[in-house]
């Protein structure tokens, strides 16, 4: 009787556990995790990007068709203006089942908008301003991933938006047309340094094969900070203000997977 009883309670417990992994989507699948980054500092207190919808497309593991997911986030405007360097917020956290994450949609809506910092000379006042979406993308903007998502995983993908660059003005309006780098967190490495004097309204751009990417120094202390690089040299390039009276400067250094390279010296312009 006893060991028909322990028979009884075994068979329940696997037909239990049996139950709970059918119906439990973190088995044998990945843990998708969607963060948001600044990649460049812009003269802004705040700078915030109205996200409606994020859609991912994915094939399995054996490579076959592609298909469509929505991701389960809560429509919102965030203030990127923090979010720099190795600073992010996570946005997405869902299973999805192993493969790869090919493309990813991302669709904004229409209250992005700006706040501006108060001047003294001449004095005026903090001003919010409603940023208008560029028409090309207003059925969202698509780009290549190509991660994959692998079993029992985290998967962490950044949207490293560059706000120095994401907005401009014509007829008197301000657009906002993001542009955007995606990739996943373990990717390449990061390159980091400190360019100045303010004076000379440096501008960071580095340049490897056919990539080409720009930062502004942070305005406090002149540190910019690049991530997501392939491995290798890049040349460096601290572009003055022609107005500043400074010279440029341009040198080569080499970035390596997994690690942030540190520039050894801090970059002053001379006259």
């Amino acid at each position: 009787m006893k060991i028909a009883t322990h028979i009884f309670f075994a068979f329940l417990a696997m037909t239990f556990l049996t139950g709970c992994s059918k119906n439990d989507p973190s088995v044998n699948a990945t843990r998708l995790r969607i963060n948001l980054a600044n990649a460049s500092p812009a003269n802004f207190q705040e700078f915030n990007v109205d996200i409606q919808k994020i859609e991912i497309s994915t094939v399995d593991s054996t490579g076959g068709n592609e298909s469509w997911a929505t991701l389960d986030i809560e429509p919102s405007v965030h203030n990127i203006t923090p979010l720099l360097s190795d600073k992010y917020k996570q946005i997405a956290d869902q299973y999805f089942p192993m493969g790869v994450l090919r493309r990813i949609r991302i669709t904004f809506g229409n209250n992005s908008g700006l706040r501006t910092y108060p001047t003294e000379n001449p004095p005026t006042a903090a001003e919010s301003i409603s940023l208008v979406l560029d028409p090309a993308i207003q059925d969202g903007i698509i780009i290549d991933v190509n991660a994959n998502m692998y079993a029992n995983y985290i998967s962490s993908i950044l949207i490293d938006i560059n706000s120095a660059l994401s907005v401009y003005e014509s007829n008197g309006n301000f657009f906002f047309r993001p542009v955007i780098r995606v990739f996943p967190e373990t990717f390449g490495g990061a390159l980091r340094g400190y360019a100045s004097p303010i004076e000379a309204a440096p501008v960071v751009v580095i340049a490897k094969d056919n990539d080409t990417l720009l930062t502004l120094p942070e305005f406090t202390d002149g540190r910019f900070f690049f991530k997501g690089l392939p491995e290798g040299e890049w040349e460096i390039n601290v572009l003055a203000d022609p107005a500043s009276g400074y010279k440029d400067t341009t040198f080569v250094d080499t970035v390596f997977t997994g690690r942030i390279r540190d520039l050894k010296s801090k970059i002053v312009l001379k006259r």
